[in-house]
């Protein structure tokens, strides 16, 4: 439409200069043409734009309800079995995955970690380390195989029941915007003195106590008022409190000091010598002591085995280490 109007107006102007057809009109009778001219398109244009905004409502509205209606984003937590005295063995028997149906994320993966055991993923980015903790806690169904826990797929147990027994703590954890003790006990019925051990296992003891209120400090939103180090030690300390049988940890050091990662590198150690604990991680320092190293490359699982016995083996494993520590360098 702009195009069409600058055309009239153009029009307009070079058969009055030139006298086409015989035209021959004064200035202010080609003012006035030029201005009828722009009068006659200003409300097409109008229509055209509202045209277009009712187009991008009906897109949004259709976008709406399609989320609405669509019922995968309702999930069912107590459908399933209530499984009990859980002893944390987790069983993948030729897993294979895929966000779009399309292309694979994980390729026939099959691995067993036993009870108190602690394993560690190791392999590059989009290697499939953290989609094998998401499918643990079923945020996504797998396409084939199964997953087991204590010899009972896990697509029998309750969701709700499913997650109370496993903890996970994440490079950027939640913060909700109430108290640290609400923080730390969650929807758990804890006294104060129960919290505070959990706190204080955690290595952020004096970190809580150099708050104003202490544990009653009200966060913001998402944990804005708190360092991504601070943020950890009230994940850890969550951990603490609530004591799952099946505890994960992705890369969940990599903001906290090297003085605080040691004192909590003590307690992970105490909890993880009596609980099933999976470490996901890109610095190879934290995991030389962990039962046994799987590792990853393209979704599929290439070696297996504890530190000392990969390193000896020259393979995939050891070069990553290798370059690893030739990067401090």
């Amino acid at each position: 439409m702009t195009v069409l109007e600058n055309l009239g107006i153009s029009i307009i102007v070079w058969t009055c200069v030139y006298h086409i057809l015989g035209v021959n009109m004064e200035v202010g009778y080609v003012y006035v043409f030029v201005t009828y001219i722009k009068q006659l398109f200003e409300p097409i244009t109008r229509i055209i734009e509202n045209v277009e905004v009712v187009e991008e409502a009906t897109v949004s509205m259709d976008k709406i309800y399609a989320i609405l209606e669509k019922e995968e984003y309702l999930e069912d937590l107590d459908e399933g079995i209530e499984l009990k005295n859980v002893k944390g063995k987790i069983e993948f028997k030729n897993v294979w995955f895929s966000y779009d149906n399309e292309n694979w994320v994980l390729k026939d993966v099959s691995f067993v970690i036993n009870p108190g055991e602690s394993a560690a993923f190791v392999g590059k980015t989009g290697s499939g380390k953290t989609t094998i903790t998401n499918l643990i806690n079923r945020f996504y169904e797998i396409q084939k195989g199964e997953i087991l826990l204590d010899g009972v797929n896990i697509k029998d147990i309750k969701k709700r029941t499913l997650r109370g027994y496993i903890g996970i703590i994440l490079q950027d954890p939640f913060i909700f915007a109430k108290s640290i003790k609400d923080n730390v006990k969650l929807n758990k019925n804890m006294i104060d003195e129960d919290v505070m051990e959990a706190i204080e296992l955690a290595s952020a003891g004096e970190f809580v106590n150099s708050l104003p209120n202490g544990m009653e400090e009200i966060a913001a939103e998402r944990g804005e008022s708190y360092s991504a180090g601070q943020k950890q030690l009230m994940a850890f300390a969550r951990i603490f409190a609530h004591n799952p049988e099946i505890f994960i940890l992705d890369e969940a050091t990599a903001n906290i000091d090297t003085y605080t990662e040691s004192l909590i590198q003590k307690s992970i150690e105490v909890l993880s010598a009596k609980k099933t604990s999976i470490f996901i991680a890109h610095r190879l320092s934290t995991i030389v002591n962990v039962d046994r190293i799987i590792v990853l490359s393209e979704g599929r699982i290439i070696e297996e085995g504890n530190h000392e016995s990969l390193l000896q083996t020259g393979g995939y494993y050891s070069k990553l280490y290798n370059a690893y520590y030739e990067s401090l360098a």
